[in-house]
C-alpha cells in the first residue's frame, strides 16, 4: 500500500479515494499472512467518517491469495449482524487488491485478558457470559446464512479467538476477520493440503486432524475462550515437556506435517493430541471455582466429539443468557465498559505503573464515569 500513498496538503498521508470517501493513514497494524493491514481515517464531504481497517495484498500476490480475499469479501458482504464487523469497500481488481472493513474502536479481547492476567484476577463471570453469548449470537447468524437461492452456505469462521473478538468503546462485542472462513460456496478457494487456517491454539480436534470443519467446531473454540476468560488457563496449552504423552494414531502421522498460517506455540499435531484427549475431568478441574451453570456450558462446548456439543450456536447463546437472567441483575454494554475500565485500572495498580499499550485505549475505558439517574 505504501506505493499508493501521497502526502495531503494538511501533512497527512492520503491512501486512496473511493466513492467520494478519502482514506488517510493513521497507523500500521500488526497482522499475519500476506499483505498489509493499516488503520485509516475516513473523510467524506461532511467531515471525518470514522475509522476503518484496510487489508491490502501485495502486487505480487498469487492468484490463490486474490481468490481467497474475494471469497472472504463475498461472505462478509452477506453478513448483516450487529456483532459482526461490516465490509465498507472492496476493490479486488486493482493492482493491489484491498478490502476496507469497519474498525471496532476499543480493545481486542486478548488485550483485556492480558490485563486481567496481570492483575491476577479474572474478569467477572457475568462479563465472560455476556461476551461469549454475543459472540455465539454472531456465529449463529453466520452458521445459518443462506445464498440468494435459499441454500445453506455452511459457514465456519475457523478463527474464533481472543484476537478476533473485540469489545468496542460503547460496550459492543464484535466478531471480526472472516479471512479464514470455510464455506461450501461453489467457487470457494480450497485450503492447501495440511494447511491449518485460523488460530491453531483454539481449534477443535476435528480441525486439527484435517477433518471437515463444521459449525460446532466454532463452538469448541468459544469454549476454549470462555475457560480462559474465567480461569486464565488455556485448556489446550501443553503440559511440561517432561510429561508430554507420546502421540497416537493420526496425530503421530501428522507430526511435523501440519502448516499453520498463523503460527503456533507447539507443533499443531501435539496441540491436536491434547484437544482429542481433553476430558470432562480436565475441564472440571480447571473450572473448580467457577459457578455450575458456566461450568456446564464449557463442558458441553469442549466435548471432543462434535455431536456432544451444543447443537447450534443459538443453544450456547441461550444457556449463557439464561445464566445472566438468573443473576437477577442487568448486564449489558454499560456494564462491559465499566468492567473493562476496572480491569485496565487495577492491572496498572498491580504493577504500580501507568497503563501503556501499543493499541489506542479509548477514553471511555480510561475515564469511565457512572451515569447518574
Amino acid at each position: 500500500m505504501s506505493a499508493d500513498r501521497t502526502t495531503t496538503p494538511e501533512g497527512g498521508t492520503h491512501l486512496f479515494t473511493a466513492n467520494g470517501v478519502h482514506y488517510s493513514l493513521v497507523r500500521e497494524l500488526p497482522g499475519e499472512g500476506p499483505g498489509e493491514r493499516v488503520l485509516a481515517q475516513r473523510h467524506s464531504p461532511g467531515g471525518p467518517g470514522g475509522l476503518a481497517v484496510i487489508k491490502c495484498l501485495p502486487s505480487t500476490a498469487r492468484v490463490a491469495e486474490r481468490r481467497r480475499m474475494l471469497e472472504e469479501v463475498r461472505v462478509a458482504r452477506r453478513l448483516d449482524h450487529p456483532s459482526i464487523a461490516r465490509v465498507l469497500h472492496v476493490d479486488t481488481r486493482a493492482k493491489r487488491p484491498l478490502v476496507v472493513m469497519e474498525y471496532v474502536e476499543g480493545l481486542a479481547l486478548e488485550q483485556v485478558l492480558r490485563r486481567a492476567v496481570r492483575r491476577h484476577r479474572p474478569v467477572s463471570e457475568r462479563f465472560a457470559a455476556y461476551v461469549i453469548a454475543q459472540a455465539a449470537d454472531a456465529l449463529h447468524h453466520a452458521h445459518t446464512l443462506r445464498d440468494g437461492h435459499g441454500r445453506l452456505l455452511h459457514l465456519v469462521h475457523r478463527d474464533v479467538s481472543p484476537s478476533t473478538l473485540r469489545v468496542s468503546k460503547h460496550g459492543e462485542v464484535k466478531l471480526t476477520d472472516f479471512g479464514a472462513v470455510f464455506t461450501r460456496l461453489s467457487c470457494r478457494q480450497r485450503t492447501p493440503a495440511h494447511t491449518l487456517k485460523g488460530a491453531v491454539g483454539y481449534s477443535a480436534p476435528e480441525v486439527l486432524s484435517l477433518g471437515k470443519p463444521e459449525a460446532r467446531s466454532d463452538l469448541f473454540s468459544l469454549g476454549v475462550v470462555l475457560v480462559e476468560l474465567l480461569t486464565h488457563v488455556h485448556v489446550l496449552d501443553l503440559p511440561d515437556e517432561r510429561t508430554v504423552p507420546a502421540l497416537t494414531g493420526g496425530f503421530q502421522r501428522l507430526l511435523g506435517k501440519l502448516w499453520p498460517e498463523k503460527g503456533a506455540w507447539a507443533d499443531p499435531a501435539r496441540i491436536g493430541e491434547r484437544a482429542s484427549r481433553l476430558s470432562a475431568g480436565d475441564v472440571e478441574k480447571v473450572m473448580a471455582n467457577v459457578s455450575a451453570p458456566l461450568r456446564a456450558v464449557a463442558l458441553r462446548a469442549l466435548r471432543v466429539e462434535p455431536t456432544g456439543r451444543h447443537a447450534t450456536a443459538a443453544d450456547m447463546r441461550d444457556e449463557l443468557r439464561a445464566y445472566l437472567a438468573a443473576t437477577g441483575q442487568p448486564y449489558g454494554p454499560r456494564e462491559v465498559v465499566h468492567e473493562v475500565h476496572e480491569v485496565i485500572v487495577t492491572a496498572s495498580q498491580a504493577r504500580g505503573e501507568i497503563e501503556t499499550s501499543p493499541e489506542h485505549i479509548p477514553h471511555e475505558f480510561r475515564n469511565w464515569r457512572p451515569v447518574r439517574h
